[in-house]
C-alpha cells in the first residue's frame, strides 16, 4: 500500500504529509502480527484521513461510493483504484470499523480509549478533531440544558418590555422585527447565534443588546456593578471593523450605559493568549476568561480547533453571542461550524419561547415545536440596510446564494444603465476570438492577466500620486496626509479565487507591482525591497508588536522632523479616530503584498469597490460561497472578471464539508428533547 501512496505523492495527487502520516502508522503497526489486508487498510485510512482534513473536512465519511474516488482520483484512473481495492481485499467502507476494531491506531470508544484515529457515526476522525467537535457539541448541549425558565430566572416581562422598547422602538409594520427578536433571545439564552447577510444589522443589534443587558443587570442588582464584556473577531481587520461599528452605534445610546460597553475589539488569538509558534493558550478550562459576555464577530471564519479553544476558555456562566453570515465561505482550516448551525435556523421557536417573545415584544413569531432545541438559540436577520430592495449587488448576491448560475450570468451581462451603475462584467471570452482561445490558450490567459493588471494599475494610480506629491513637496507626513492616502487606497481591492496560478493573488501582485513600476508610480530593484507605496497584509498574529492576521499597511518614505528621509510601515489603528501607527520594517511580522488578495483573506472587510477575479476555467476551489463572499465585500460597486464557464461552474457548486457536528447535535439534542417532553 505504501508503494501505491508513494506513487500518488510523486504525481501530486496526495501531499508529502499524507504519505508520511501513513508511513508512521505503517511503522507503528509493524511489531504486531496483523494480516496484510488489515495493515494495508490501516495505512490507506491514515493517508485518507489526513488528506480529507487538509481539504477542510473534520472527518472522512465512510460512504459506499468512497471506493470509487479515493483521494478524489476519478474513475479514469481505474488501475490505481483497482490496486487499492485489491490491497484491502475489496473490503467495503461499512466493514472497515469492525476490521480495525483491535488495531493499535484505531478506536471506536474515544472517551475511554486513546488512539490517533477514531471511528464515530460512520466516519473516521483524527482524535484531536473528534475531541474538538465533541467539545463544541457538549457546549451547545449544555446551552440548551441551561435555557432559562421564563417565569423564574429573569426579571418580569413588563420590566424587560420597557427596556426592549427603548432600544428597539415598535415599528408601524406587519413585518417581524427580527433584530428585536434576536435581542430577546440573547437576553434569556446563555448562547446566541445571530446570522444575516451584509447590512442586516448584526453589529447594530448586538450594540443594543449589550446596552439592554447592562440596563437589566443594573435594574436587577440595583448597585454599581457592571457586566464584564469583551468584543473579538478572528482577524485584525475584522476586529477593526467591529470596533468601528460598535463605536458608531454607541453614539445613539445613553452615555451612562454606553460608557459601560467596550468599543475596542481584539482578535481571538489575543484574547486567548495564543502565540503563533505554539498550540497552548493562556486561557483554557483550568484558567477561564474573567468575563460575563463575549461577542464574537465574523464567526464563519473560525475553524474547528479555534472554536474549541474558545469554548474551553469560557466560564459556565459566560454568555456567548456569535455574529456572522452563515452563507459565507467557511474557515480556511477544517470545519464549517457556522454553516452547520445555520442549518437549524428556522423562522420560529418553541411554544414557551414564543410566549416570552410575544409578551416582551409583541412580535408574532411562529411556533415550531418540530425542530431541534438548538433553534431557540438562533436568529436569522433577513432585511439588508446596505443592499436595499432595488440594489443590484444585493439581487446578484441572492441569485448566487441560491445557486442560480445561468440567471446570475444573464444578470451581470445585462448592459442596462441601472445594472452597470453597480455591476460591471469584463468577460474574458470577449477579449479574444474563439479561434485564438481554442488554438492558443496560453496567449488567451496572458491577455486576461494583462487586462486585469492594466485595470488595477489605473485604479491604484491615485493613492500613489498622493504619496509622490508629498515627496515632491518635501513636507512632513501629517495625519491628514495619511488619511487621504489610506482612504484612496481602500476605495478598491482586487479579490481572487485562487492564491496560486496566473490569475492567483501571488502572480497578480507581482504583475501589478511591475506594471506600476513601468508607469513610474513605484521604484524598486527587487519585489522584496521596501519601496514607498508598497501595500502589505499581515499573515501572522504578533501581539507583541500589535499587528494581526489581516491588518493592511503601507510603506512610505518621507521627511521627518530633523529633515531626514525615513521609511516606515503605517497601519490604521483599530478605532474610530482613524489614527495611524508606524513600524520600522524589521518589526513587521510575516506578510505579503496586498494589491490583490484571496476572497478568503478579504472576509471581514468591505470596500466601496470590490473587483472579483475568477480563473479562466473551472477549479475545485470555486463555489457559490466563494462568489457570494466576494460579491458582498462591495458596498457600492462590483467588477467581475470571469467567463461564462468559470462563473456558472462556481455558482452552481455548493461547498460541502464533511463533519459529524450536525449528527452530534441531532443525536444529543433529540435525546434531551425526549427527556424534557
Amino acid at each position: 500500500m505504501l508503494s501505491i501512496l508513494e506513487q500518488l505523492e510523486k504525481q501530486d495527487i496526495i501531499s508529502q504529509a499524507d504519505y508520511y502520516f501513513a508511513k508512521l502508522i505503517a511503522n507503528k503497526q509493524e511489531p504486531f502480527n496483523y494480516p496484510d489486508k488489515i495493515k494495508n487498510l490501516a495505512i490507506l485510512l491514515a493517508a485518507l484521513c489526513n488528506y480529507n482534513y487538509q481539504q477542510g473536512h473534520t472527518c472522512l465519511v465512510l460512504e459506499k461510493n468512497l471506493l470509487n474516488r479515493f483521494f478524489s482520483v476519478n474513475s479514469n484512473s481505474q488501475s490505481i483504484l483497482s490496486d487499492i481495492q485489491e490491497k484491502i481485499d475489496h473490503l467495503a467502507p461499512d466493514q472497515w470499523k469492525q476490521t480495525l476494531s483491535d488495531h493499535i491506531a484505531f478506536t471506536s470508544n474515544p472517551l475511554e480509549q486513546l488512539a490517533p484515529l477514531v471511528f464515530q457515526f460512520d466516519a473516521l476522525y483524527f482524535y484531536r478533531a473528534w475531541q474538538d467537535e465533541y467539545c463544541i457539541a457538549k457546549y451547545l448541549f449544555s446551552a440548551v440544558n441551561k435555557q432559562v425558565n421564563f417565569n423564574q430566572e429573569i426579571l418580569n416581562y413588563s420590566e424587560i418590555k420597557v427596556i426592549l422598547d427603548k432600544y428597539f422602538p415598535s415599528l408601524q409594520s406587519n413585518k417581524i422585527d427580527w433584530q428585536k427578536v434576536a435581542a430577546t433571545i440573547a437576553i434569556c439564552q446563555p448562547f446566541c447565534l445571530i446570522t444575516g447577510g451584509p447590512g442586516t444589522g448584526k453589529t447594530t443589534t448586538v450594540a443594543r443588546i449589550l446596552a439592554i443587558l447592562q440596563s437589566l443587570h443594573k435594574l436587577k442588582y440595583k448597585d454599581d456593578s457592571e457586566l464584564r464584556i469583551k468584543l473579538v473577531a478572528p482577524t485584525g481587520k475584522a476586529a477593526a471593523r467591529l470596533t468601528e461599528s460598535i463605536t458608531a452605534q454607541l453614539n445613539n445610546i445613553d452615555k451612562q450605559i454606553a460608557c459601560t460597553i467596550p468599543t475596542q475589539a481584539e482578535t481571538l488569538h489575543r484574547l486567548l493568549g495564543i502565540r503563533f509558534y505554539e498550540e497552548k493558550t493562556t486561557y483554557h478550562d483550568r484558567n477561564t476568561l474573567p468575563i460575563d459576555i463575549l461577542v464574537v464577530d465574523e464567526a464563519s471564519m473560525i475553524d474547528l480547533s479555534l472554536m474549541a479553544k474558545l469554548l474551553r476558555a469560557l466560564k459556565p456562566q459566560t454568555k456567548l453571542i456569535l455574529l456572522g453570515d452563515k452563507d459565507q465561505l467557511a474557515s480556511v482550516e477544517a470545519g464549517a461550524i457556522l454553516g452547520e448551525l445555520g442549518k437549524f435556523t428556522v423562522q420560529g421557536y418553541t411554544a414557551d419561547l414564543v410566549d416570552y417573545i410575544k409578551q416582551t415584544t409583541n412580535q408574532p413569531v411562529e411556533i415550531i415545536d418540530l425542530g431541534n432545541p438548538i433553534q431557540n438559540c438562533l436568529c436569522n436577520l433577513v432585511e439588508s440596510r446596505r443592499f436595499h430592495q432595488q440594489s443590484k449587488i444585493g439581487h446578484l448576491a441572492k441569485l448566487v446564494n441560491s445557486a442560480q448560475g445561468k440567471q446570475s450570468w444573464k444578470m451581470i451581462q445585462d448592459d442596462s444603465a441601472d445594472i452597470k451603475s453597480e455591476i460591471q462584467l469584463i468577460n474574458f471570452d470577449s477579449l479574444v476570438t474563439d479561434d485564438l482561445k481554442e488554438k492558443e490558450y496560453q496567449k488567451y490567459v496572458e491577455i486576461c492577466v494583462n487586462t486585469i493588471v492594466n485595470n488595477a494599475a489605473e485604479n491604484y494610480r491615485t493613492y500613489l500620486e498622493l504619496i509622490k506629491e508629498i515627496e515632491k513637496n518635501n513636507v512632513l507626513l501629517e495625519e491628514y496626509h495619511l488619511k487621504q492616502i489610506f482612504d484612496s487606497f481602500n476605495k478598491i481591492r482586487y479579490l481572487t479565487a485562487l492564491r496560486i496560478g496566473e490569475l492567483g493573488s501571488e502572480n497578480l501582485n507581482q504583475r501589478i507591482t511591475e506594471k506600476l513600476q513601468q508607469l513610474g508610480l513605484l521604484n524598486f530593484k527587487q519585489h522584496t525591497d521596501w519601496f514607498t507605496g508598497k501595500p502589505v497584509m499581515i499573515t501572522q498574529n504578533n501581539a507583541n508588536v500589535g499587528l494581526f492576521n489581516g491588518d493592511i499597511g503601507l510603506y512610505i518614505i518621507s521627511k521627518n522632523e530633523v529633515g531626514e528621509s525615513k521609511g516606515y510601515f503605517w497601519f490604521e489603528k483599530n478605532d474610530n479616530n482613524k489614527q495611524f501607527k508606524k513600524y520600522i520594517p524589521s518589526r513587521i511580522p510575516k506578510h505579503e503584498t496586498a494589491f490583490a488578495m484571496t476572497v478568503h483573506k478579504a472576509q471581514g472587510s468591505e470596500f466601496n469597490h470590490a473587483v472579483l477575479v475568477l480563473p479562466t476555467e473551472p477549479s475545485a476551489i470555486l463555489s457559490k460561497e466563494l462568489v457570494y463572499t466576494g460579491i458582498t465585500r462591495a458596498k457600492e460597486q462590483i467588477t467581475i472578471f470571469a467567463n461564462q464557464l468559470s462563473w456558472e461552474n462556481a455558482v452552481s457548486k455548493k461547498t460541502e464539508r464533511q463533519s459529524g457536528l450536525e449528527y452530534l447535535l441531532k443525536n444529543m439534542l433529540s435525546i434531551h428533547k425526549k427527556d424534557t417532553d
